[in-house]
């Protein structure tokens, strides 16, 4: 994303919500709004008409669910990312979200530096969890014991461990690199070998295991 504007698809169905929105984003020198929709299915026709980078999509709307519509978009427009902007901070939706392939999760409630921190940290390849949505999620782990890493995770390498603190920290693959003195290349093997070593489907799930082991402070 380094140089390019954002390209951002609003998806939510209070059109005084996504006029409030498109104001404010639209004074972001690195956000260009590619357009609105106020459900799920003109959300797909747009983004089958231009390409978006971004979109930021509510859960709950006419017609197919975002959680519906975040699975559909991961499938038919793989390169484009989710972030899920919503009142709802239920661990279930929270956990059916990321599990459907959302990279991120923040309440409409949210300060608008934080939408903006979002925003960038998921349109650059990392992942964004608001802080409320993580602690909440954070303690309905604790209460179940195990939710998004395999019960029987390999250990992770030290390396390991330093590049899933900083995608805990929402970090994209080339910050990493940049962090850690590493070529992007070697950091996208990192990751896969993490992904798979603690049995999750995506950086977001990964980045909720290490916030469970408190590693988000380990790792420059």
């Amino acid at each position: 994303m380094s140089g390019a504007k954002i390209k951002l698809l609003i998806v939510d169905d209070h059109p005084l919500f996504r006029q409030g929105v498109r104001l404010f984003l639209e004074t972001i020198p690195d956000i260009e709004i590619a357009g609105e929709a106020g459900c799920g299915e003109a959300a797909l026709f747009l983004l089958a008409q231009r390409a978006v980078d971004l979109v930021l999509l509510d859960l709950q709307m006419p017609g197919p669910d975002g959680i519906e519509i975040t699975r559909q978009i991961n499938t038919v427009h793989p390169g484009t990312k989710i972030l899920i902007l919503t009142s709802f901070g239920e661990w279930e939706k929270v956990h059916g979200a990321l599990k459907a392939g959302a990279s991120g999760y923040i309440l409409k409630d949210a300060e608008p530096e934080q939408l903006l921190t979002a925003i960038r940290a998921v349109a650059a390849g990392g992942s964004y969890l608001g802080p409320q949505v993580a602690a909440d999620l954070l303690q309905h782990m604790d209460g179940e014991g195990r939710t998004g890493a395999g019960a029987t995770e390999e250990p992770l390498s030290s390396r390991e461990l330093e590049v899933l603190a900083l995608i805990a920290r929402g970090l994209s693959n080339r910050e990493i690199a940049e962090s850690l003195f590493l070529s992007e290349k070697t950091v996208k093997t990192h990751v896969a070998n993490i992904l798979q070593k603690l049995d999750v489907k995506s950086r977001t799930q990964a980045a909720l295991y290490a916030m469970r082991k408190n590693l988000i402070n380990g790792g420059r």
